[in-house]
């Protein structure tokens, strides 16, 4: 049986240059587009719009280049509209639509040649949508939704973009305020669990999961603002970390192949930096450069299904995951000295 193999990309809004590098670097070292390769693309945010991208057939170079040249119209801020949305929202999402309009065509989801997953949420009652196409085994509610729509919903990250109406659904926004931000175990679920039988055999799919980079922080909140922003940090980010390890405790130990990647940032970088771009696209690219795709997407020889699943510690992370750290500074050489600076 030939593998079948599922994309998942974090949200992380302007960091999706970071998986943008590593997929142009898969399409380079395969000479293949990565819709000839993937047959299932899903996406939290920033992830849903590449994963829109490359199903529309969009090689994903010419999506970076559309994040380095467009970032600055995606993220056009009015500080009129943060004041009278009394400072829900820092970016209309109406331009990001018509931005994607351009790009992505507007068909709906049924139309798509691949099969796609965008997450987002349901602002009335916190109910989570997972955008599908319509097959026998699912409800059939979301595959005539307008691709653009489901998108833009999934974008619409509350407190950077305002809600996004979806038609017959209501207001939504990002999925990663869920617990969808890394969207690599919603896409599994949604692949053995809500499609056909047998379209996707556990022990014969790869799903690669790419997230937008990370910065281990320092944390010492001391007063109140200090610790909000804490909580909401932690809220979106605590629950993406997870989906891998629940990735590993129900599909890997039956035989999945799972491709984790992320990089480590050598400094904090928001969702919103477009100032930041050149630099991301430098960790990008030196981070892609490593990457040798035939050997990580070669599968463990003599996989197989495993039951019953055997437990895994709980707090530990996927311990296959690949992380990409920044080069280091090279030493000096002997004979010269520098000056440290004293630290207080």
């Amino acid at each position: 049986m030939t593998r079948k193999r599922i994309l998942a990309i974090d949200g992380g809004g302007i960091r999706g240059i970071i998986p943008l590098c590593a997929l142009v670097e898969l399409e380079r070292q395969l000479a293949m587009p990565a819709r000839a390769f993937f047959s299932f693309m899903a996406g939290t945010s920033t992830g849903a719009i590449i994963g829109a991208g490359l199903a529309q057939g969009l090689s994903a170079e010419r999506c970076l280049q559309l994040y380095i040249e467009l970032g600055d119209r995606a993220f056009r801020r009015n500080p009129l509209d943060w004041i009278i949305s009394l400072g829900s929202f820092k970016y209309r999402t109406a331009p990001l639509v018509k931005l994607l309009k351009e790009f992505l065509g507007n068909p709906t989801l049924n139309e798509l040649p691949v099969d796609v997953m965008f997450t987002a949420m349901r602002v009335r009652d916190g109910k989570p949508f997972y955008f599908v196409k319509d097959n026998p085994a699912n409800e059939q509610l979301t595959g005539k939704l307008r691709l653009v729509d489901c998108v833009a919903a999934s974008s619409a990250a509350p407190t950077f973009f305002e809600p996004w109406p979806v038609p017959g659904i209501g207001a939504c926004v990002d999925g990663g305020v869920g617990i969808a931000g890394n969207p690599c175990y919603q896409a599994c679920v949604e692949a053995f669990d809500y499609m056909p039988e047998g379209k996707y055999p556990i022990a014969e799919t790869t799903v690669v999961s790419l997230g937008t980079g990370f910065y281990k922080a320092q944390h010492h909140p001391s007063n109140l603002i200090d610790w909000v922003q804490w909580i909401i940090g932690e809220l979106l980010d605590e629950p993406a970390a997870q989906q891998t390890q629940l990735v590993e405790r129900h599909y890997v130990t039956r035989g999945l192949h799972l491709v984790r990647l992320n990089v480590q940032m050598p400094q904090e970088i928001g969702m919103d930096d477009i100032g930041a771009i050149p630099r991301l696209v430098e960790i990008g690219k030196a981070a892609a450069a490593k990457l040798d795709w035939n050997k990580l997407l070669t599968a463990p020889a003599g996989t197989k299904a495993i039951e019953p699943t055997p437990p895994l510690p709980r707090n530990a992370p996927y311990r296959k995951a690949l992380i990409i750290t920044p080069e280091q500074p090279k030493k000096q050489s002997k004979g010269k000295r520098t000056r440290s600076k004293k630290t207080t």
